[in-house]
């Protein structure tokens, strides 16, 4: 019985050992701008992969919360393996709960950040910036001059 406990707590501290390694990895690429997109790790939304630079963003913003939900996992795990018993596995759970709290806030301001970049299409727009000539053929190509 005594055993079962240790074996539990041992593999409840492993699991939030390798989550808290996990998002540690994912923020500090993050924090350093060398976390690529990808469709696995990182702030996924909608508004994070329609481009690198929004992803880079997103994950930027939330690259300090990632690293402080690891650190509460870190410290979970520790009194995890210090406790032992049937408590340690409690404090474990709400390590990993906290963590994740703390992940999905981070990840939201993420997503805000990327969302407040301008989309792709409305940067083309801009005269010079866009493939149509328009600037160089004063207008030429625009729906305004067809329509006069």
């Amino acid at each position: 019985m005594v055993v079962d406990v240790i074996v539990l707590s041992v593999v409840a501290a492993v699991v939030v050992f390798a989550l808290a390694a996990m998002w540690l990895v994912v923020g500090v690429l993050g924090m350093v701008g060398r976390l690529p997109r990808n469709r696995w790790v990182g702030v996924r939304a909608d508004e994070s992969m329609r481009s690198e630079e929004a992803f880079q963003v997103a994950n930027r913003v939330a690259a300090p919360g990632l690293l402080a939900a690891a650190a509460i996992l870190v410290l979970s795990g520790i009194v995890t393996l210090g406790i032992g018993g049937y408590w340690s596995v409690a404090f474990a759970v709400v390590g990993v709960i906290a963590a994740l709290f703390v992940v999905g806030l981070v990840s939201a301001y993420g997503v805000r950040a990327a969302a407040a970049l301008p989309d792709d299409e409305t940067a083309s727009d801009a005269c010079g910036t866009s493939s149509c000539g328009a600037c160089s053929l004063k207008s030429v190509c625009s729906n305004e001059s067809a329509q006069a």
